[in-house]
C-alpha cells in the first residue's frame, strides 16, 4: 500500500499536469472558417452545390448552410474506416460556351478564402445578340385611337385612360 505522502505528492502532480493541459488547450485557439468564396475563370458561371442553386461566382457562402457536415462513405483507399463525418458536396458551375464542370468538393480543400475553378470555354464563343425590346405595334396616333376607342365602349375607367394617354404620350 503506498503512504500517504506518495500518494499526495502524486495527486499534486496530477493536478498541476491538468492544469498545465487544460492552460494549453485554452492558449490553442482552432480558427474555423465559417465562410468561404466559390470563384470561376471566367467568373460569372451559375454555381448549384448539393443540387441547389447557390447564385453565381464569384459567390460568398456560409459553410454550414452550402456545406452541412454529415457522414459520408469513403471516396479513396486511403482514408481509414467505412463512413467519414465531413463536409462533401457536388459542385456543379456552368456558363454559356464553357463546358459543364463537376467536382466533388470535401472539407480539406475547403481551406482556403477562395476555392477556384478554371473553366474550359470556347475561345472564339460569342453570347447571342440580347433580343430587342418590343415596341407596341401601331403609331402614337393608332395607339390613342385605339384607347379612345376602348373607354367610349366603357372598357376601361376614366383614370386607366388617363394613365394610358400619359404613358403613350411620354414614349414620344
Amino acid at each position: 500500500m503506498l503512504s500517504i505522502s506518495v500518494r499526495n505528492r502524486a495527486a499534486r502532480f496530477l493536478m498541476c499536469f491538468a492544469a498545465a493541459v487544460l492552460a494549453g488547450c485554452a492558449g490553442a485557439q482552432v480558427e474555423s472558417r465559417e465562410k468561404i468564396v466559390i470563384d470561376s475563370q471566367p467568373q460569372g458561371a451559375q454555381v448549384r452545390v448539393g443540387g441547389k442553386d447557390i447564385g453565381v461566382t464569384p459567390v460568398s457562402v456560409v459553410l454550414d448552410d452550402v456545406f452541412p457536415r454529415h457522414w459520408t462513405s469513403r471516396i479513396s483507399e486511403d482514408e481509414e474506416g467505412f463512413a467519414i463525418y465531413r463536409r462533401l458536396e457536388v459542385v456543379e458551375l456552368k456558363k454559356e460556351g464553357c463546358e459543364p464542370f463537376t467536382v466533388k468538393l470535401a472539407e480539406n480543400q475547403m481551406d482556403r478564402d477562395t476555392v477556384t475553378f478554371a473553366l474550359k470555354c470556347d475561345p472564339n464563343y460569342k453570347p447571342a445578340p440580347p433580343a430587342p425590346v418590343a415596341q407596341p405595334a401601331g403609331s402614337v396616333e393608332e395607339r390613342l385611337r385605339t384607347l379612345e376607342e376602348l373607354k367610349r365602349k366603357g372598357l376601361i375607367s376614366d383614370e386607366e385612360y388617363r394613365a394610358q394617354r400619359q404613358r403613350i404620350l411620354g414614349g414620344i
